[in-house]
């Protein structure tokens, strides 16, 4: 996604919640090494979360939901 206005407060927030529980599930850690994007699987077409996508505030949200 190239277009920043789609990145709203609530989509950052409630990803994150998500993002969250999946890591305490799983025992992932919450960080940008186990966090990642579709575009960083190896073998993939996809772009997402694209270029304007703040991951230091993401991963600030992940860790404090």
């Amino acid at each position: 996604m190239d277009r920043t206005a789609y990145f709203t407060d609530a989509l950052y927030e409630r990803s994150a919640r998500l993002t969250a529980a999946i890591c305490a599930r799983y025992g992932i850690p919450k960080d940008r090494a186990h966090i990642i994007g579709h575009y960083e699987v190896p073998g993939t077409d996809h772009t997402d979360p694209g270029p304007n996508w703040d991951w230091a505030r993401y991963i600030r949200l992940v860790n404090f939901a």
